[in-house]
């Protein structure tokens, strides 16, 4: 279990660090790992620096690229999110001679609309943040700036910082010096009366041209005056050919986009009536480059070039005339398409280690023994979290598909109330881009702003306004809420458009782009003839919504939390309630396992597991019953089969029994029987039989257990017993029965029995334990010639006058031999065994007197012994003779004698061996 743990918190941190790393580059997840190119999806400016590198401002002004010359992506920089859902956007910028890029970043309201403030902001040579260098906030609702602030045409000029400050009726110039702690203002000047800028450049005071909304380009010379500069009065160009990305070139000449030429042109203001077209749709084609003219912008670079961008591509014209290939996307290099591989490769082991995490805990952990209730909360806990986040989900979706179509509705009729707001006629009369904040103008934008500024402070608010103008089937911009859409720009012509110019009618719809998801309506304008002149807009950026979706979605996602927070509470509380009793019960069949049969289950609950309680306790009540009847058969079990025997044969029960089993073992096996039983059980009824039987036996088997001995079997008056250990035991266990048989005999004289005898026969080595029987009977038995010689041995005791008989064997395995009196009968020749066998009388149990004349002839008797053996048969005569004098009892030194005397008077057989010959 602890294992299980330690991998489980292993791997839930690895997956932690991946999770982490993953989460600061998860924008690279978006990023397909196997595209090595970046399509330019909504460019707005382009820069070139002296290395020819280019800096590119994509992405719906989100984002800036840089890019070597061969058009390969070394950095990017990604703007970022206020702390309440503003936005941030790129604006303009200009690099340094350090590679130091310094950016105009613009704050957005959370709605993209509106400026909140402008920074103008340097990152480093590889793209990382370095500071801010000019901040300034708008808090003046009256005097609102919409999509793009004040801050005008950041410029570098001998590594001083230069920069302008659209202040409505004055400009003033900023400069930033190298040893400058903050931008200082160094110059100002007042805009002609009902001009307002648009776009300025240089430097230096008589060099600064700017352009007017109205559509003019002045100059402005030392002392501050402006004087206009084009078109002047008998140019060939129209009031729609108005002037934009106003750019000045090294030579002081005049370089900007004419949208109704459709061309980028030129013109030195030393020879104000020239205008060259730079750019048109012939050279262009003849090129085969193709231009939109949609949302175009242009740059200068340091080599003379212009650098045109418009959405979705760049093209160059160089300085010779020639163009460069268009370009529509960065190339990644070789190091950033590695890292981007590696942010892939981190989620997927992410992943891969939650799934291992998820099989750990729910398969490792929860397999093993766990509380239940950690059980329930890792089951319970993403369960209702699922169908919460489903449930989240489904309220969400609902949501939002139903402010989507309340947000159509209220854009449809906004839209349609665009006729009431913008009189046909007037709108008609509108000529060119100088009525820019004309009367007109001014009181379209009031009577607009005067029905939606009512809804500034809903949830409803940030709604974009357009009126074109419609003139010869082409659409024109006449007012807009985005400061950088000029008034008589062409607007593309739409299907949407087109219906409304077609049929009079309300459409809404919606689309998506690099600045979000919109959704629209537009409305024709009529004139009093009700012709219809322009078309009103009003379309809502949904993404917008997001921070209202946000609040909402946050509202459903903590009333959820707190809903099913509380219902885990009371699952978890009802779980630990319920585990109370269960606690109890295990606690109590714990007992019950370890042996405590008496255990009682008291469980109160008066439910499902109080009756399991009493199901518990009449189990255990059984289960007692059931073990006092097995432990009163293991004790009469055991009485038949001795446990050792099991021990012997590696069993554990009974049970593991088979027929077969068997094994050889190296032990002592004695005799013992009662001499003269066979006469005796004559005299004796059979009941008085079977009583004297287990009265010797229960009164001399203790001696065998005492000693680590084991009685293997009951023969009439007698018994076989085994003893596995020394053969000390089995010696010690035949000399104590054999002086408990004295204490046994005054027992039975003072109850009026004749006295018994016994005889054992002692003998050690190897034997065969084992199981015989067939399948339905099966008995433990010893086969061993040894066994046959203890029962020969026991045979023996009475013709040698011996109770105790023991065979070499046993006196070469005994431990102390000198704590026995026993003495060396010599080889005794048995009828039926080919070799003799070395005995040895035991008298160390004998009565005293016995024990006593044995003792004190034991050195004669064995001295005889050695003459008869080596043939000295007179000695051998002479020394039992000694010995029968001083014990006349001595049945063995008899025999010696007899045999001796035959012997020495007759002479031997021819198969003599020296042996005592005993049948």
């Amino acid at each position: 279990m602890k294992k299980s743990v330690a991998a489980l918190l292993i791997v839930l941190l690895l997956a932690a660090i991946a999770g982490t790393y993953v989460f600061q580059e998860r924008r690279l997840l978006a990023q397909n790992p196997l595209n090595r190119e970046l399509p330019f999806v909504s460019l707005s400016k382009a820069i070139a620096d002296k290395n020819d590198n280019l800096y590119l401002i994509d992405n719906a002004k989100k984002t800036i690229l840089k890019l070597n010359g061969k058009g390969t992506l070394l950095y990017s920089i990604h703007s970022e999110t206020g702390k309440n859902g503003e936005q941030f956007r790129f604006n303009d910028m200009v690099v340094d001679d350090q590679d130091r890029l310094y950016t105009v970043r613009t704050l957005l309201d959370p709605y993209g609309l509106t400026v909140k403030s402008e920074q103008i902001v340097r990152y480093g040579p590889d793209g990382t943040f370095d500071r801010i260098i000019f901040n300034q906030d708008y808090n003046d609702s009256k005097n609102r700036w919409y999509r793009i602030g004040s801050l005008k045409s950041p410029q570098l000029k001998l590594g001083e910082l230069y920069f302008f400050n659209d202040e409505m009726t004055k400009v003033t110039q900023y400069r930033l010096g190298t040893n400058d702690a903050e931008p200082k203002p160094i110059f100002s000047f007042e805009l002609p009366v009902n001009k307002f800028l648009a776009e300025i450049d240089g430097t230096a005071p008589g060099s600064i041209y700017y352009s007017t909304r109205s559509g003019e380009i002045y100059n402005v010379a030392i002392d501050g005056k402006s004087a206009m500069t084009y078109p002047l009065p008998g140019l060939d160009r129209t009031r729609r050919n108005f002037p934009e990305s106003l750019r000045l070139d090294s030579a002081s000449r005049l370089v900007f986009i004419d949208y109704n030429s459709k061309a980028v042109s030129r013109v030195d203001p030393k020879q104000p009536y020239i205008v060259e077209e730079l750019v048109n749709g012939a050279n262009a084609k003849a090129n085969g480059i193709t231009i939109p003219y949609e949302k175009t912008d242009i740059s200068l670079s340091p080599d003379g070039d212009v650098i045109i961008v418009d959405d979705t591509q760049l093209n160059r014209r160089l300085s010779d005339g020639k163009f460069a290939p268009t370009l529509e996307n960065a190339t990644y290099s070789d190091g950033y398409v590695a890292y981007r591989w590696i942010v892939w490769v981190a989620a997927a082991v992410c992943v891969l280690l939650l799934i291992w995490a998820c099989r750990l805990l729910y398969i490792n952990v929860l397999n093993r023994r766990t509380s239940l209730v950690f059980k329930q909360i890792i089951v319970f806990v993403p369960a209702v979290a699922t169908a919460m986040i489903l449930l989240s989900m489904v309220v969400y979706n609902n949501f939002v598909a139903k402010m989507e179509q309340e947000t159509f509705r209220e854009l449809s009729l906004l839209a349609a109330n665009g006729q009431n707001l913008v009189d046909g006629d007037k709108l008609e009369a509108i000529a060119s881009p100088a009525e820019y904040r004309g009367e007109t103008f001014n009181e379209f934008r009031k009577k607009i702003n005067a029905v939606f500024d009512n809804s500034a402070n809903s949830e409803n608010r940030g709604f974009y306004k357009a009126v074109y103008k419609v003139e010869n089937g082409l659409i024109y911009r006449i007012l807009e809420d985005d400061d950088e859409m000029h008034m008589f720009n062409p607007f593309p012509l739409t299907e949407e458009n087109k219906q409304v110019i077609r049929d009079g009618k309300v459409v809404n719809g919606g689309w998506t782009d690099d600045t979000g998801s919109w959704n629209y309506a537009i409305a024709p304008i009529m004139n009093s003839s009700g012709k219809i002149v322009g078309i009103f807009e009003t379309s809502k950026n949904m993404e917008s919504l997001l921070a209202h979706r946000r609040g909402v979605m946050q509202s459903i996602v903590y009333n959820i939390t707190i809903i099913s927070g509380g219902l885990l509470i009371v699952l978890l509380l009802m779980t630990f309630i319920q585990l109370s009793s269960l606690r109890k019960l295990r606690k109590s069949v714990g007992d019950i396992a370890k042996g405590n049969w008496e255990t009682v289950v008291k469980i109160r609950s008066r439910d499902e597991i109080a009756d399991l309680g009493e199901s518990v306790n009449t189990m255990a009540s059984r289960i007692r019953e059931y073990i006092m009847k097995v432990e009163a058969f293991s004790q009469a079990y055991y009485r038949f089969v001795p446990q050792q025997f099991l021990r012997f044969l590696n069993k554990d029960t009974i049970l593991d029994v088979e027929l077969g089993d068997q094994v050889e073992q190296n032990m002592s096996t004695m005799i013992c029987n009662i001499r003269g039983f066979y006469l005796m059980s004559k005299r004796l009824t059979p009941e008085e039989n079977f009583n004297f039987v287990n009265s010797f036996l229960k009164r001399f088997g203790p001696y065998v257990r005492n000693h680590n001995g084991m009685i293997n079997k009951y023969s009439g008056a007698g018994f076989m017993a085994l003893f596995p250990g020394s053969a000390d035991d089995a010696l010690t266990a035949s000399i104590e029965m054999r002086k408990e048989m004295e204490l046994y005999n005054s027992h039975r004289d003072n109850s009026g029995y004749r006295p018994v005898d016994i005889g054992i026969g002692l003998h050690k080595g190897p034997l065969r334990l084992g199981i015989i029987g067939e399948e339905q009977r099966l008995e433990s038995n010893v086969i061993s010639d040894n066994v046959n010689i203890s029962n020969i041995l026991e045979r023996l005791t009475e013709p040698l006058g011996a109770s105790i008989l023991i065979t070499n064997s046993v006196v070469k395995s005994l431990g102390d031999a000198s704590r026995f009196q026993y003495r060396n009968l010599g080889l005794i020749q048995v009828g039926g065994m080919k070799e003799p066998l070395h005995l040895y009388d035991v008298y160390q149990g004998d009565p005293d007197t016995i024990r006593a004349l044995k003792d004190r002839t034991k050195a004669r008797f064995e001295e005889a012994v050695t003459y008869y053996q080596v043939g000295r048969f007179y000695d051998a005569r002479e020394a039992f003779l000694m010995v029968i004098k001083q014990n006349r009892q001595d049945k063995a030194a008899q025999l010696y004698f007899y045999l001796c005397d035959e012997y020495f008077q007759n002479g031997t057989t021819e198969d003599w061996n020296g042996t005592l010959s005993v049948s």
